[in-house]
């Protein structure tokens, strides 16, 4: 019901904002090729896909892990599931509070500095034998906080790599990002076990978000190459 109320509003007020629209979808696809031969569009991309990455394999792995290791109710499973979106709420929140204070890059590297850490403090947990339900989520949530700090600004980053082309620009990032996900979730998919599933997780969710950290970085070189005189 909800779903479409929002869509009968969006169909009465929402109006094109784009003034320069292709003149066929045939026209829209040949920008295709400017845009996947460009490193800003790719590294922006790239940090989309691999950011949601670290989520999707939370989504899949997670269950598992919660349920070998602390045994826990549906109901309770479903509650620590909610972490991660818990998290991604209060780091668009931030997002929103900066946005136009910070400079894109920085809060993009922010965020994905955090989910790092997140992981890495998930990991010396495990290590450490802590064995409680927060020290499975709560360096998930920090994934979360680390999405919500990223995610609007690298979307930001993408369409803007090439002014002309920001809806081709946003269909095919948005097309990098779920494939980047699914990849994800399919590798905790293949990967956990009953035996490993809470430090796998965790590498799994390492390895996308240092992955997504250094196309971070990529963006910030190629951005300061186009413009060397801006400023940080």
């Amino acid at each position: 019901a909800f779903g479409l109320a929002v869509f009968a509003l969006c169909w009465a007020d929402l109006r094109e904002t784009n003034h320069s629209r292709s003149s066929s979808i045939d026209a829209q696809f040949r920008a295709y090729p400017e845009l996947l031969s460009s490193g800003r569009f790719w590294s922006y991309a790239l940090c989309l896909a691999f950011s949601a990455g670290a989520f999707f394999a939370f989504l899949a792995g997670a269950p598992l892990a919660a349920g070998t290791s602390f045994g826990l109710s549906p109901a309770a499973l479903g509650l620590g599931m909610g972490s991660i979106t818990a998290g991604f709420m209060f780091g668009s929140f931030l997002s929103g509070r900066f946005a136009g204070r910070v400079p894109l890059i920085t809060m993009i590297l922010a965020g994905r500095i955090l989910a790092c850490v997140g992981m890495l403090l998930g990991l010396t947990l495990y290590a450490l034998q802590i064995d409680h339900i927060m020290a499975l989520f709560g360096p998930c949530m920090l994934v979360g906080v680390s999405n919500g700090l990223t995610i609007p600004s690298a979307n930001a980053g993408a369409i803007s790599a090439h002014p002309r082309l920001t809806g081709s620009a946003a269909g095919l990032a948005s097309a990098i990002t779920v494939a980047g996900g699914a990849t994800m979730a399919s590798i905790a998919s293949a990967v956990l076990t009953t035996e490993n599933a809470r430090y796998a997780l965790f590498l799994v969710m390492l390895g996308s978000a240092v992955i997504a950290l250094a196309a971070a970085l990529a963006a910030r070189h190629l951005d300061r190459a186009a413009q060397p005189d801006r400023p940080d």
